[in-house]
């Protein structure tokens, strides 16, 4: 049985997939993050750290379901070129709000999902998550969009 960690040994293309995902939920938690410890600064208290720690997990999971959801993607993934699909039925509001639920508690929950994910059998790009929602991310390339939507054009002008 190979796993994700095998790849990440083995695979510079896995390796640097996995890269482009830390680094786009980086991203997004900054996006998320900044604005809610900025709001709750005055506070200056421990509380104030671990409402900071709470809120921003609340919202990064609203925003990226909300994203992914209507878009596929959140500004972080579309930053790195990457993109959430489905691999089986076409619920992607059900399945962004269920792939983005470790994010609630991001502090615990998120790196046992990734770590989790890349141990178990199956598509090695997804994390724990993403296995029960039936998802998984992958990168494009801005030219092969722009290529499919020419082609797309001249398939209905030819119509």
């Amino acid at each position: 049985m190979t796993t994700g960690y095998d790849l990440l040994q083995q695979s510079g293309d896995f390796r640097h997939h996995w890269l482009k995902r830390v680094a786009a939920g980086i991203v997004d938690a900054a996006i998320v993050s900044v604005p809610i410890t900025l709001a709750l600064a005055d506070a200056r208290s421990t509380w104030s750290i671990i409402l900071a720690g709470v809120f921003s997990g609340v919202g990064w999971f609203a925003y990226s379901s909300i994203l992914e959801g209507w878009f596929g993607q959140t500004l972080g993934k579309k930053l790195f070129h990457l993109r959430v699909v489905s691999m089986g039925e076409k619920g992607r509001a059900y399945q962004a709000i269920l792939r983005n639920v470790p994010k609630i508690f991001w502090y615990v929950f998120l790196p046992f999902d990734v770590f989790a994910g890349l141990g178990i059998e199956g598509d090695p790009r997804q994390r724990w998550s993403d296995h029960a929602a039936n998802t998984t991310v992958v990168a494009y390339s801005s030219f092969s969009i722009i290529h499919k939507r020419k082609r797309d054009r001249e398939a209905k002008a030819g119509q």
